[in-house]
């Protein structure tokens, strides 16, 4: 992130409660194996996934879930489709 965007985004997850964070971790432990983490509080979603390659092929996600790109997907997919 650009350095402003990256202080705004800090000081509202400081804002929320560092103590609301909470963190999860899947896959092994050992260097060279697939491996996925996540930290979720509030506002934020953080997600690492490093599963390629012999794990050496990382992607990480930011997402600010109180302006997630203007609109709730996954709800939108629920009104459109009947689920049975």
């Amino acid at each position: 992130m650009a350095p402003d965007i990256a202080t705004a985004q800090w000081r509202q997850v400081e804002a929320a409660g560092l103590n609301q964070i909470r963190f999860a971790w899947a896959g092994a432990l050992q260097p060279q194996q697939a491996h996925y983490y996540r930290l979720q509080g509030p506002l934020v979603l953080v997600e690492c996934g490093n599963t390629q390659n012999n794990a050496n092929h990382i992607h990480t996600v930011w997402r600010d879930l109180t302006n997630d790109f203007g609109g709730d997907i996954f709800s939108a997919h629920h009104n459109q489709i009947v689920h049975r």
